[in-house]
């Protein structure tokens, strides 16, 4: 949309898009909800994770428009998991173990990390990770630093 054209082109397009909206106006409203509003209980939680679902299914990439909005209604259900649900504590030798496991990657890709040996010594518990490979396992595997910490 060019925003340099004058108001009143501006507003007839806003209006013209609007418009086209009027057909499903309460199954979008119910999906910029299900996006913005904070989730309040299980059953919510549960009726966001299918809408997930749904959402994903649709979508061929992450830039499709499904994607976009199960992106943020990832959102709500972290920040609900985050302060309602109490997220065991492992080793960090645990942690990094089923990273790898999961994502099915070799101690070798983490090179830049830590060296084989030393993966290898962490995972084993003869090692204990530094700070720097902490930060470095946590920016790779994309999750907190508080994961590795045990």
């Amino acid at each position: 949309m060019n925003l340099h054209k004058t108001n009143t082109t501006f507003h007839n397009d806003f209006a013209k898009i609007f418009l086209q909206f009027e057909p499903i106006t309460e199954d979008l409203t119910q999906l910029l909800q299900a996006c913005y509003n904070p989730i309040t209980s299980v059953l919510e939680l549960e009726d966001r994770m299918k809408i997930l679902d749904e959402l994903f299914s649709y979508a061929k990439t992450e830039e499709d428009l499904p994607a976009l909005f199960a992106y943020l209604i990832t959102d709500r259900v972290y920040e609900y998991e985050q302060k309602h649900l109490e997220i065991p504590s492992v080793k960090p030798s645990e942690a990094l173990a089923f990273f790898l496991q999961e994502r099915g990657i070799e101690p070798k890709d983490l090179s830049e990390i830590a060296s084989e040996n030393i993966i290898s010594e962490i995972l084993t518990e003869k090692r204990t990770m530094t700070v720097e490979q902490i930060k470095g396992f946590a920016k790779f595997f994309g999750v907190p630093e508080t994961t590795f910490l045990g």
